[in-house]
């Protein structure tokens, strides 16, 4: 059987593509409004908080020019000016502070709700980890990765946008002070047009070549360090689920070798990042100190051939320093912006990986499903590609009637677990029908009991909304259950499935299935295989308030069990469906415990 498609579909990888992706989630309805009212506000903040620093930078020039002249009247009233110049930029850098953690905030919003969206699909989180690496820490893709990207993305654009303004706020007036830079040259003066702002910008393209040439390794770095973060989080975890196996087996000294692993990948890629910061802060940190001295170097022929004035040096000086700050805007940016590469690519190929699941093993052969008009479920010439084998039923045409209580016979290990999920549409590789009856409530019950996160009353009605039961049903139903002694907390939100017994969960189950009354319950389990409490409990409610449900349980035969109305037989046989990644298929249903259509 061949390999299932990790790469199926067409995924671009590029920058440029990535960024295409992140501008559908942009302008997406539910954000783009928003964001447009958002980035246009702190664009025309932005643009005034230029004007003023063309404002103050004239100032600049006047209070030095009168104090060249030591003109007190003049100079007193250059004060008053830079009072009200200093009040604006104030009011306007506020603003811009809160427009630019807003924008945040929005940008967060988007991005979240589009994966969570992309996530929460029906089956998507189920199938993501057969995908492959793609798949890992979808916890980090979702919080981690997508806080970090929105904060980088907002304040990269917002520093380019600003950068822009000033550089074309300061650049007329850099080309316009170049004029009084004259320089001699065998007795006849020369000037130059634009001399400054052609060395601002000869000045900044060599620190923009020498930085993406250091610190290009950065990007890769930091896509990897992102990684083996999750890897040692996931790790730690891990142990502190597994705690109490891991005391009663004194494994304690065992799990510390074992974190040893990831720590020291993860300190490795550190140093890396460390050492390739310090070689980027030679050429930024050199490039800073240069651009103090620069413009005054550059200036000086104006200055000493008296063609310039103090006031006119220092606003030369000015300029220059508005003009390098927008033209260095890569130069000083450049750790972040690697960090940013690696944040979009971590996000957008998780999220072109969910959009490309429908595609995943297409070329293996996918089970058709549709709806049976009469109420019947009916399953024909059904083969499932699991990896322990092929898997089919006993008939290759089978009929199951509303009420009807079906035995589908099973030992261990021969994929019963992966035919529930074909059932209920999850694994879908294989050939043949099956018809699921429409119009009607179905429960699946995987093996492993599922209790959500939240309150006990939310459990009971998963995955219904806990609101749309009254509290007399709840109760009714966890009474029947024999869990009534849980009645007064039914609004506190704790870890159920840890406060809750392995046999308390099982009878939570069926207080459920009281509560949700579903028309057919399919389930990875036999009655038989109940404890002795939970079979009595099950047997009564499937006779009572039950009796039109039909069952049908995939698990061991027990001849004196005499609920069952027919059996039919699970049958396996090779080759097994290889997969991208290792897969139990006898593992439990993790991602979700029920599906009800």
């Amino acid at each position: 059987m061949p390999l299932l498609n990790q790469n199926a579909g067409t995924i671009d990888c590029s920058t440029f593509g990535q960024m295409r992706e992140l501008w559908k989630i942009i302008r997406d309805p539910k954000s783009r409004r928003s964001l447009r009212i958002s980035f246009a506000s702190i664009t025309l903040v932005i643009a005034a908080n230029a004007i003023a620093q063309i404002r103050l930078n004239t100032w600049q020039g006047n209070i030095y020019d009168a104090i060249s002249q030591r003109d007190v009247s003049i100079f007193l009233h250059q004060v008053g000016v830079f009072a009200l110049i200093v009040s604006a930029l104030l009011c306007l850098g506020v603003t811009q502070t809160w427009l630019h953690e807003m924008l945040k905030v929005r940008l967060r919003q988007a991005v979240t709700y589009d994966l969570l969206d992309e996530w929460l699909m029906p089956n998507r989180a189920f199938q993501l980890p057969l995908s492959g690496e793609i798949s890992a820490n979808p916890d980090q893709r979702i919080q981690d990765d997508t806080r970090r990207l929105s904060e980088l993305s907002v304040d990269l654009a917002v520093g380019l946008v600003q950068s822009s303004l000033l550089l074309l706020a300061f650049i007329g007036v850099l080309w316009e002070l170049s004029s009084q830079v004259v320089f001699t040259i065998h007795g006849k003066p020369m000037t130059i047009p634009g001399y400054m702002v052609w060395s601002a910008i000869g000045y900044a393209l060599l620190g923009s070549l020498l930085t993406w040439r250091v610190g290009k390794p950065l990007i890769s770095a930091h896509t990897e360090l992102r990684s083996q973060e999750a890897n040692f989080r996931f790790a730690l975890v891990r142990v502190n689920e597994s705690s109490e196996d891991i005391a009663l087996y004194r494994g304690e000294a065992a799990e510390r070798r074992f974190l040893n692993s990831p720590v020291a990948a993860l300190l490795a890629t550190m140093r890396r990042i460390a050492n390739r910061l310090a070689a980027l802060t030679w050429v930024t940190g050199g490039y800073g100190w240069l651009a103090i001295l620069a413009p005054l170097l550059l200036a000086a022929p104006g200055y000493f051939g008296r063609t310039l004035s103090l006031g006119g040096l220092m606003m030369v000086v000015g300029a220059f320093y508005q003009v390098q700050q927008a033209l260095r805007w890569y130069v000083d940016r450049f750790p972040a912006i690697a960090e940013w590469r690696a944040m979009l690519t971590r996000v957008i190929e998780y999220r072109s990986a969910l959009a490309h699941l429908g595609t995943l093993g297409a070329e293996v052969g996918l089970i058709q499903y549709d709806t049976d008009p009469s109420g019947i479920f009916s399953i024909e010439d059904l083969c499932v590609f699991a990896p322990n084998g092929r898997i089919s039923l006993s008939e290759q045409h089978v009929k199951i009637m509303p009420g009807e209580r079906v035995l589908i016979a099973a030992t261990p290990k021969s994929g019963k677990t992966i035919f529930l999920k074909a059932l209920a549409g999850l694994w879908m590789w294989g050939s043949g029908t099956i018809r699921l009856p429409s119009g009607q409530r179905i429960m699946f019950v995987p093996q492993a009991v599922y209790v959500p996160a939240g309150t006990l009353r939310a459990a009971l009605a998963y995955p219904d909304a806990a609101g749309g039961y009254s509290d007399l049903d709840i109760r009714r139903a966890l009474d029947r259950v024999q869990l009534g002694q849980f009645s007064f907390a039914l609004d506190a939100v704790k870890r159920w499935d840890k406060e809750l017994t392995l046999g308390e969960q099982r009878r939570l189950i069926l207080g459920r299935m009281l509560l949700l009354r579903p028309q057919w319950v399919i389930q990875d389990e036999t009655i038989s295989e109940l404890d002795e409490e939970s079979r009595k409990l099950a047997l009564s409610i499937f006779a009572l308030e039950l009796a039109h449900t039909a069952v049908v349980s995939i698990g061991r035969y027990d001849p004196s069990l005499k609920f069952y109305q027919r059996t039919l037989s699970l049958q396996s046989r090779l080759p097994g469906l290889r997969l991208p990644i290792q897969f139990q298929s006898e593992a439990p249903v993790q991602a979700r415990a029920e599906v009800a259509t």
